[in-house]
């Protein structure tokens, strides 16, 4: 008989950096390496900040795009 395991919960959040102006959303799982950044665009497509990394390496990077400028979390983004 297999025991039931509960599903793991998935945490997301958004927030405007202050220099930039720009909304940023990020979402993943807890103590598992999937989580993903993006920009949030209304008309165009999502530029995507980091994919299937550690909540560690989203959070530090959410914390250096606060002072940076508009043109250079989108090149950040498309490189």
């Amino acid at each position: 008989m297999e025991a039931s395991r509960k599903p793991l919960a998935k945490i997301g959040g958004r927030r405007r950096m202050p220099f930039s102006g720009l909304a940023i959303a990020w979402r993943g799982t807890p103590s598992l390496d999937d989580w993903v950044a993006y920009i949030v665009r209304t008309k165009s497509k999502k530029f995507i900040l980091a994919d299937h990394v550690s909540e560690r390496k989203v959070k530090t990077l959410l914390s250096r795009l606060k002072t940076m400028s508009k043109k250079e979390v989108e090149q950040l983004a498309k490189g």
